[in-house]
Order: structure tokens, then sequence, then C-alpha cells
């Protein structure tokens, strides 16, 4: 494997996705994943990879976000299962999200109030809550299959795990998706434009979701419309 930190290995990266898309199937891969879960599904040159991800500094790439460090995994996690969007008139299920229980019991209140407004929309949610060992998932998918290899675009959509809001357990940032199925891999930035968007700009922070990463952040992320941290009440 290529020593150099800002190098990473395409080869090796799918050789990953490959033994993580395995152990999917064995049901052994969700978003509570510790790292010594993770450590046993890999190869040498695997684990290198991940040792990579894990010393990456987004500093070195022109970002900033903010350092979150490695938290430990919680004991209990809500478990949110039976969303569905749809998409041309077809269903679709979301994968079962993981979540602590007090910021889905907010969210829940957040979206009562957004469905007294819409009556026939609701919110949904994509991805919440994700172990740092997860987001290692998360970032090489992304790194692989979006960006080609290139960390310094990457990183500006995905963070290592520790600079991701997702692997905060107190301050867990949610991607919200509509019932329209946005945001998508391919529509990302559409989500910007729906109701769901507009309402969650003005009504969100009552609720104590932040929008982390607006149009021209100072951190150095591109804009995710959909992506709202949890900090609390009256932040």
């Amino acid at each position: 494997m290529n020593n150099d930190p800002t190098h990473i290995d395409m080869g090796t990266m799918k050789e990953f996705l490959d033994s993580i898309e395995k152990n999917r199937k064995l049901g052994k891969i969700n978003y509570s994943l510790r790292f010594s879960q993770l450590d046993e599904m890999l190869s040498n040159d695997q684990k290198l990879l991940v040792e990579k991800i894990l010393n990456l500094n987004p500093k070195n790439f022109g970002v900033k976000t903010p350092y979150i460090g490695l938290e430990e995994v919680p004991n209990r996690l809500a478990i949110l299962s039976e969303q569905q969007f749809k998409i041309n008139g077809q269903a679709q299920k979301i994968s079962d999200v993981y979540i602590p229980d007090q910021i889905l019991k907010n969210f829940n209140t957040m979206n009562a109030a957004f469905q007294n407004d819409y009556p026939n929309r609701k919110l949904l949610i994509e991805s919440a809550y994700r172990s740092p060992a997860s987001q290692i998932i998360t970032f090489v998918y992304w790194l692989y299959t979006a960006y080609n290899g290139d960390i310094a675009k990457s990183i500006r959509h995905a963070s290592p795990p520790a600079y991701s809001q997702h692997t905060s357990a107190s301050k867990t940032a949610l991607d919200i998706k509509n019932i329209d199925g946005l945001p998508s891999d391919t529509q990302l930035d559409e989500f910007k434009n729906t109701v769901e968007y507009k309402w969650l700009k003005k009504h969100a922070n009552s609720f104590g979701f932040y929008e982390s990463w607006v149009e021209g952040n100072k951190y150095g992320m591109r804009p995710e419309p959909w992506h709202w941290q949890y900090l609390g009440i009256n932040n």
C-alpha cells in the first residue's frame, strides 16, 4: 500500500467495500458497528486503509471542520424503521436509521409541527448517528464511488470519523429526506428548492436543529441543505 498519507489506493478501497458488502449480507454491518467488529472483517491492507483515514486532518486539505473526537458508541440507540418515499410512484424504503432517544424525541416534535403546516407531507431521516467505524465505511464509499480517490474533494462531502457530526451521540447530525426522495445521489442540490428546506430554515432552530453547512460556510464544506445538527434549543 502507498505510504503517502494523502493517497488511498483505489484497489484497496474496492476490496474494502467488497468485504463490507459481503458482511452486510451476513447482517454484520449497522450504524452501531465498533472498530473491534470492523477489524475482524478486514485484510491487513484494508486495516492500513482504515488507519490512514483515521489519521486524516481536514485542515491539510483546506477544510476547517471542528474536531469532535472518537466518542464511544452508545449502549442504547433508537432504531427508526419502515420510512418510505416514492419516486415515479414507486415506493422505496430507507434502511434502518440509528438515533439517540432525546434527539429522536425532538425530531418527532419538529416533524409534527411540519405536518401541521403541510398535512400531506412529512420529514424523513435518511441518516443520523453513525459510529466512528461505520463512518469509515461512509467515507470510503464516497471517496471511491463519487470522487475517484480524490481526498480533497471527498472530504468536503464526507468527514473522517473524528470530524463527522454524525459520530457525536449528544450532537448528532440528521440528513433529512422528503417523501419525494430528495435529496438523492443524483439530485443532491434539489433539496434546497423544497418546501421542507424552506420550512426548516424558518423553524428548525426552535427544535434544536441547525443547518451546519450553509452556502459559503467558513469551514470549506460544500453546502448541504439536508444536513441539520442537533445542538439543543437556544443555541
